[in-house]
């Protein structure tokens, strides 16, 4: 399923050590902001930042990002041909680019690259290396070594999630919170359980602050804002996974959203684990049918499959989840 690259880490701060040190050995940098991404929905599932952007300035490229207002929108890189992009270099446009100009030069940057961490046809984050001025920018050169490293990335990324947990929801330690979210990303109103489950989204993080929790709600409330009011990301910690849904508060004020968060069942867990796993469309049906009761020789029959096929469906899915049985998997998923 993947390629020789390794993952070694174990938190999400390692990891984004781990990808900038596989980087800095030929792209050298200062600085780094990385982020995970659901490979179904595409939203932010988990953020790490080394001498990055501070908290507004990173909402702020968020936003332009979203609204593709700058060069290199992450959008454009997804779709390619290239998934690097340099600023800073000097190229023609740069002068009109807000990004370099309002957030990267205050903050004694000099260039910035963005990666798009697409393989397979998935996006499965983005990173933003950092170079301070009187360094020698981003070349494209440094683009095209980069370009060259994005399967090995792309895999260390997915090993890291696949390898922090099993695939089950996380136990349900209490109930689940609710969060409003008003339009400038402030928390406007939680329910008693709403704040520990943004902590419990990002374990290697210490928030205390209010403005430290709403960085935990940005990029879900921009995901409702511009999907048709509604968006989802399954978030993966060591202890199992997080659901987290955000929609468009009706009756509210302009742009507050609500976001629901609490354990993943396995009905909105399946699809993500089957995209970071590696798990076929016909190995998902098999669990699907076995997750609501179903013998093999029923889901053979329902699947219009031989009973030797379903189990080497089965076979295939304990190998790439690491589970041993067929009991493991549902009780782990139930």
């Amino acid at each position: 399923m993947f390629t020789e690259a390794m993952a070694e880490a174990r938190t999400v701060p390692e990891l984004g050590l781990e990808l900038s040190q596989r980087i800095g050995r030929l792209v050298p940098h200062e600085g780094y902001v990385l982020t995970g991404n659901d490979p179904v929905t595409g939203a932010g599932c988990f953020v790490c930042r080394k001498h990055g952007y501070c908290g507004e300035t990173f909402r702020r490229t968020l936003i332009d990002d979203v609204r593709g207002q700058d060069l290199f929108p992450f959008s454009e890189l997804i779709r390619g041909p290239s998934r690097v992009g340099v600023l800073g270099s000097g190229a023609p446009g740069e002068q009109s680019s807000r990004r370099l100009h309002e957030v990267l030069i205050p903050q004694g940057f000099g260039s910035e690259m963005r990666v798009a961490l697409v393989a397979g046809g998935v996006v499965w984050g983005t990173m933003a290396l950092l170079r301070e001025r009187g360094r020698r920018p981003f070349t494209s050169a440094d683009a095209d070594a980069v370009q060259q490293l994005l399967p090995d990335l792309c895999t260390i990324l997915r090993r890291f999630v696949t390898g922090l947990t099993t695939p089950r929801p996380l136990p349900g330690v209490r109930p689940p919170g609710v969060i409003v979210v008003g339009r400038d990303d402030r928390i406007k109103a939680a329910s008693p359980t709403g704040r520990d489950w943004l902590r419990a989204c990002v374990p290697d993080m210490e928030l205390t602050t209010e403005d430290e929790l709403a960085l935990t709600t940005w990029n879900i409330a921009f995901f409702a804002r511009r999907a048709a009011g509604s968006a989802l990301s399954r978030i993966p910690t060591a202890d199992g996974w997080i659901g987290l849904h955000a929609q468009r508060l009706v009756g509210g004020a302009v742009d507050d959203v609500v976001i629901t968060v609490q354990p993943a069942s396995a009905g909105l867990l399946l699809p993500a684990v089957a995209a970071w796993y590696g798990i076929t469309r016909r190995e998902l049906a098999v669990v699907e049918q076995a997750l609501d009761g179903l013998s093999g020789k029923q889901i053979a029959r329902r699947l219009d499959v031989s009973p030797h096929t379903v189990n080497d469906h089965f076979k295939a899915v304990y190998r790439k989840t690491g589970m041993s049985c067929r009991e493991e998997l549902i009780a782990a998923l139930s």
